[in-house]
């Protein structure tokens, strides 16, 4: 008969080690997801603004100098060159612009 003492207590080690093993290598996947996430969400609501504040320049409207959602401000200024139109939406050191082309529809 072979002597099976610390037999437990190597298979518990080894069954440590793996858990370690795959904690460690999620723990930074979701960190960085997480942190690629926030960073998709500011640029989508910077392009929502955009969007919204175009609809209202199309219906005549006076377009907001600043929004708020959540936690995040952003300011809003409009730019006017001959006939385009263009709403510049800034957070941090980020900046979109979208420029308006027509807003009046020709009739053939």
């Amino acid at each position: 008969m072979f002597d099976q003492k610390g037999y437990i207590l190597l298979e518990s080690l080894l069954a440590f080690l793996i858990i370690t093993l795959c904690i460690s290598i999620y723990l930074p996947l979701t960190a960085n997801l997480l942190v690629a996430i926030k960073k998709e969400k500011i640029d989508v609501d910077i392009m929502r603004i955009a969007y919204e504040q175009s609809q209202k320049i199309a219906l005549d409207q006076e377009i907001d100098s600043t929004w708020q959602t959540g936690e995040n401000s952003y300011g809003i200024n409009l730019s006017e060159t001959n006939e385009r139109k263009g709403i510049h939406v800034q957070y941090n050191n980020q900046e979109k612009k979208v420029d308006i082309l027509s807003i009046t529809a020709t009739s053939p």
